[in-house]
């Protein structure tokens, strides 16, 4: 059949030579042949001083000191500890002590004590303060605004009747390691893993279809909490933390404990790409509509997904805890990229807010200021474009968060050296 192929070993060495120029082929086309769209360049900076002639107008209302210092206190122990420490900043390019940062704010509060005018305390911000303004994605000054909130769901603390879906404490073979520790180039970088018993080598972390599909995790007493909906587990490892309501009326928090390191999917971009909803329209409420009408397509979708988030059971504290450990105020603090800007630092932020009927629909977009904490942070707030505004707990705040998606701007005040 192949007569110039003058014994099998010959032909396969042959065969091999031509895969590879296939491969090769393949590579050099779509590498360098097709072009790819440039990905979008960040800043030259990702924070800019505001000139004198460009400082905002600060708006105050009566409300801003005790808010404020309600979160401050909250925050105080974070910036103490870092400051115990000797501990420096992210502050765009550069860094900050962490004693600056607790200083602005006092100033702040201080200066909200003392003023009875909005023109008396613009005037005392512009003698006190150096203003930054973070450069937004494209360094234009434009950050994308969006919200979160703190579910309540109900809860069994076992598995009966429509309480099927557990909620898991961080399970013993989950790994992290800092590969700064291996190599300097790599410092701050992360990886969650497991070690792999037959082989012996290290391996990624279960995947969530492992987990929820493959009930790897089962026999090790994991799990702590059930809830009703699958959909309700889901949305609640995106928020990171929520109150559930046992069937005897006790409450707790779920907090955030570690998550498996594997990457995250929108699940709304999954069912816009395709078809299942349209892009305009995509919210909670209609992702769950429509797995109510198929919900025999929920798992598919769901697992696409491979991040998975461990809980910790907490009944001690009252409200949500960012990432800085202190307990987030409504609408007084915020979720930041802690590379890029300070935990614990002041700011000034200018944004969209959504006006809701009591239902939770929106009925208007009304322009709001207001000075906030940056006490948190979170998987898909990344780079200096992006700024996730903390509601509170309940339907109020969800139909606040869930409504929220518009540009702003955002400042940090930082005290003027004497």
């Amino acid at each position: 059949m192949f007569p110039s192929f003058k014994s099998k070993r010959f032909f396969l060495a042959a065969l091999v030579s031509c895969a590879l120029l296939v491969e090769f082929a393949i590579f050099y086309y779509f590498l360098i042949l097709v072009p790819k769209r440039p990905p979008i360049k960040p800043p030259k900076e990702y924070l800019m001083e505001v000139q004198k002639d460009k400082i905002p107008r600060f708006a105050y209302s009566d409300e801003d000191f005790d808010e404020l210092k309600k979160a401050f206190h909250r925050e105080e122990e974070f910036l103490s500890r870092k400051i115990a420490y000797e501990r420096k900043l992210p502050f765009g390019e550069k860094k900050l002590s962490a004693s600056l940062i607790k200083e602005s704010a006092e100033l702040l509060l201080q200066t909200l004590q003392e003023v009875k005018t909005e023109k008396e305390l613009n005037r005392l911000i512009t003698k006190r303060f150096t203003i930054y303004q973070a450069a937004g994605e494209k360094g234009d000054g434009q950050v994308l605004f969006t919200g979160y909130y703190s579910p309540i769901y109900e809860g069994s603390s076992k598995k009966h009747g429509p309480f099927k879906y557990p909620l898991y404490s961080k399970a013993k073979d989950l790994k992290l390691a800092n590969l700064g520790e291996f190599t300097p180039a790599f410092e701050g970088e992360r990886i969650v893993y497991r070690i792999d018993p037959s082989k012996g080598e290290i391996v990624p972390y279960w995947s969530r279809e492992d987990i929820v599909k493959g009930k790897v995790l089962e026999g090790q007493n994991l799990e702590f909490v059930y809830l009703k909906d699958r959909i309700d587990r889901f949305c609640l490892m995106i928020e990171g933390s929520g109150k559930i309501t046992l069937e005897d009326g006790r409450t707790f928090w779920a907090r955030y404990s570690a998550t498996n390191g594997r990457p995250y999917t929108s699940l709304g971009r999954l069912l816009s790409k395709e078809g299942k909803l349209p892009e305009d329209k995509l919210s909670m409420r209609s992702i769950r509509e429509y797995f109510q009408r198929h919900p025999e397509e929920m798992d598919q979708y769901l697992n696409q997904n491979e991040r998975f988030i461990f809980f910790a059971k907490d009944g001690k504290k009252k409200g949500a805890i960012g990432a800085a450990g202190a307990e987030l105020t409504p609408q007084r603090s915020i979720a930041i990229d802690a590379k890029v800007f300070p935990l614990g630092a002041l700011a000034y932020i200018e944004y969209p807010e959504p006006e809701t009927k009591r239902e939770g629909e929106a009925m208007g977009i009304e322009k709001r200021a207001r000075f906030v904490f940056c006490q948190d942070t979170g998987g898909v707030i990344k780079g200096p474009g992006r700024a996730d505004i903390y509601f509170g707990e309940g339907k109020k705040a969800l139909a606040k968060a869930r409504h929220l998606k518009g540009e702003g701007k955002l400042y940090f005040l930082i005290k003027k050296s004497n």
